[in-house]
């Protein structure tokens, strides 16, 4: 059987939960792809990238996605001085609930600190 993945929406950067919700991805290894695409944005500061990453996915307004991105966004320029540059980003784990929910836990690598990302995908029928 085949499993398919959406990620369910919610807050980036307050509760590092990546946003996509809409198209389906194939498997556990297409979710873990879409969430280094959005990394790999964020790590170079393309913020404005991540929605056109993300946009396949999202089944509510462009909106909300672009006002998310942009809280994203600012909030993280006022902590600019805290996390200092982004240098990468490393996979911390997986973990399936369930066998519905998928969770992929990475560590944003800054020059002062480490931010975490929960990427929350749900298993649809």
């Amino acid at each position: 059987m085949t499993r398919r993945y959406v990620c369910l929406p919610g807050m980036l950067l307050v509760t590092m939960l990546a946003v996509a919700y809409g198209a389906t991805l194939k498997n556990a290894e297409e979710a873990k792809e879409l969430a280094e695409k959005v990394l790999t944005r964020v790590v170079v500061g393309d913020m404005g990238g991540i929605t056109t990453v993300v946009k396949p996915y999202w089944s509510f307004s462009e909106d909300e996605l672009e006002a998310l991105v942009t809280q994203t966004a600012q909030q993280r320029q006022l902590l600019a001085h805290r996390l200092g540059k982004s240098i990468g980003f490393t996979f911390v784990r997986r973990e399936v609930a369930a066998d519905t929910f998928l969770r992929l836990i990475y560590i944003e690598r800054c020059e002062n600190t480490g931010l975490r990302w929960l990427f929350t995908f749900y298993k649809v029928k």
